[in-house]
């Protein structure tokens, strides 16, 4: 189990020392701003996070939206104390054979940078077998020294899906891929680019899937891997794709993304069937294409699906919880917490149901286990009663006794009404699952955000889940995973893993004769701390 962790910026106290002693050319001033954490800001300026921390000691802690930060010159950074190095022209390697990562790097690059071969590097890296380089990552090379090249320039800022044919890519031979060229990939896009304004946002979350797929295609040709990508716009709903399919469309392609709309998806799938291609369905939850074709991929899988992962996970991260179901009075039908019931009593555990509002407080006061976690869950997702008990648990935190553990959990819908109601989440010390989840304090997040706005000129949209980062995840998982296995990509599902921005993968067969669903799921936590954290169980 992996924990991805970071303070947040709304936090209010923080640590006070004395910066040292400067004069006013050695730095500029710079004042945060919504988002902005330690690892982006040091990305605007080109200095490391340490440098940061050096003239603005506490802030390795929690640093706060208008605080003002000073920020070393280029110039004065280089004064400071330096550790043992080797330069080279444009990058430092640390003596002993460490490298550390700069932007734009990838172990392709690296690997002809220092003039090894990537088997050599893995063998001194394994980790990076499945996981992807980050940007400050220490890696180890086998023989260092070799001068590396320039930079590359990245993609044309704003750059249009709609006008996109093909990304340049090697000479590729359709399927014949898989043994003379197992580093190149074939892809389609099927996506409604053209609708009009009345589904205007619908269009706009097409046109981010398709600039974060562009992006993860980027990533990828500096890793070695060749990927000719066709997006094609597949039209509005009714319209139907035989078209497409007779100009020969999708001709040679090793996987389909898309359609989105049901009766296209029909026949996508019989063209997936007659070709043994997988076919990615990113947008549609409800698909029945999934029951009869062994290579479609459901990646929006409805919530009853991963049901028994939330509640494995639950018992993972509470394993002797005492739970209270908190009612504002009104029956509903909730599957989730039905099948969540049911999996505690059969590790012989209770669960407690209170009707609860703002005179509830002492009644609940009344029900909390001092020996255990004490876990609420309210029993809907929606607005409505999660802003009703909210100040009730803020109250019983507040008035609870010493030593005793309360939390909430809850829904994916969480995530939606963070921005406005963070600090009583964090109060309550929230947890939630879903089977996506970003914030942008978040490392990867701040990451992917500053290379979309370099490469496009603009920031990602907002939205849940948000279609930039899905459309970077689902790209790079499925290209490389085609790319390494080829036609047995199936066959190797459970051996292959890429680390997400915002999603993971976890496939499951549905059936003999169906397609795969996936069944990750995260639980995401908004501490007391205001921290936030993102838990993967499967790492």
């Amino acid at each position: 189990m992996t924990r991805t962790r970071i303070i947040l910026l709304l936090a209010t106290v923080m640590a006070v020392s004395v910066a040292p002693c400067l004069r006013a050319q050695d730095y500029v001033i710079h004042t945060v701003t919504k988002g902005q954490g330690l690892y982006s800001i040091s990305r605007i300026y080109g200095v490391s996070e340490d440098d940061i921390i050096r003239l603005n000691p506490g802030s390795e802690k929690v640093i706060r939206i208008g605080q003002a930060l000073r920020i070393p010159t280029r110039q004065s950074n280089q004064t400071a104390a330096p550790e043992t190095v080797s330069e080279t022209k444009t990058e430092t390697v640390r003596e002993g054979g460490l490298f550390v990562i700069k932007k734009n790097k990838t172990i392709y690059r690296i690997c002809k940078d220092f003039d090894i071969s990537e088997e050599e590097f893995l063998n001194a890296n394994p980790q990076y077998r499945t996981a992807r380089l980050h940007v400050g990552d220490t890696v180890r090379i086998p023989s260092a020294g070799m001068e590396p090249e320039p930079i590359r320039q990245p993609l044309e800022e704003d750059a249009k899906p709609e006008v996109i044919a093909q990304l340049p890519s090697d000479r590729i031979t359709g399927r014949s891929r898989h043994v003379g060229q197992p580093n190149s990939v074939n892809a389609v896009m099927l996506l409604p680019l053209s609708l009009d304004d009345s589904v205007s946002s619908e269009r706009a979350k097409m046109v981010e899937f398709t600039r974060g797929m562009l992006l993860a295609v980027k990533d990828l040709k500096d890793e070695g891997i060749s990927v000719n990508l066709k997006v094609i716009d597949a039209g509005t709903e009714g319209q139907s794709l035989d078209k497409i399919i007779e100009d020969g469309g999708l001709d040679s392609a090793d996987v389909v993304f898309g359609p989105k709309w049901n009766n296209q998806i029909e026949q996508a799938a019989v063209w997936s069937t007659q070709h043994n291609t997988p076919l990615v369905l990113p947008f549609n939850s409800n698909s029945d294409m999934v029951y009869g074709n062994p290579h479609v991929f459901q990646l929006n899988t409805p919530q009853s699906f991963f049901h028994q992962e939330i509640y494995d996970h639950f018992m993972t991260n509470f394993p002797d919880p005492n739970i209270i179901v908190l009612n504002d009075g009104t029956v509903k039908h909730n599957e989730m917490l039905d099948g969540l019931k049911r999996a505690v009593f059969e590790h012989g555990l209770s669960v407690t149901t209170v009707q609860a509002d703002t005179a509830a407080v002492n009644l609940i006061l009344s029900k909390l286990d001092s020996q255990r976690q004490n876990v609420f869950i309210i029993d809907s997702p929606e607005i409505g009663p999660l802003l009703t008990m909210l100040p009730v648990l803020q109250l019983v935190s507040r008035t609870k006794a010493d030593g005793i553990r309360t939390c909430l959990f809850g829904y994916p819908e969480y995530q939606y009404y963070a921005a406005e109601h963070l600090d009583k989440l964090c109060e309550c010390d929230t947890w939630f699952y879903s089977w996506f989840f970003t914030n942008n304090t978040l490392k990867e997040s701040e990451e992917f955000g500053l290379n979309f706005i370099k490469s496009f000129n603009r920031q990602v949209m907002v939205s849940y889940p948000s279609y930039a980062p899905y459309g970077y995840d689902t790209g790079y998982y499925f290209l490389r995973g085609l790319a390494l296995y080829g036609d047995d990509f199936e066959s190797n599902l459970t051996n292959f893993r890429t680390k997400s921005v915002q999603m993971g993968f976890k496939f499951q067969r549905i059936d003999q004769r169906g397609g795969f669903i996936n069944n990750k799921v995260f639980f995401a936590h908004f501490s007391p701390e205001y921290e936030v954290e993102k838990i993967d169980f499967d790492e």
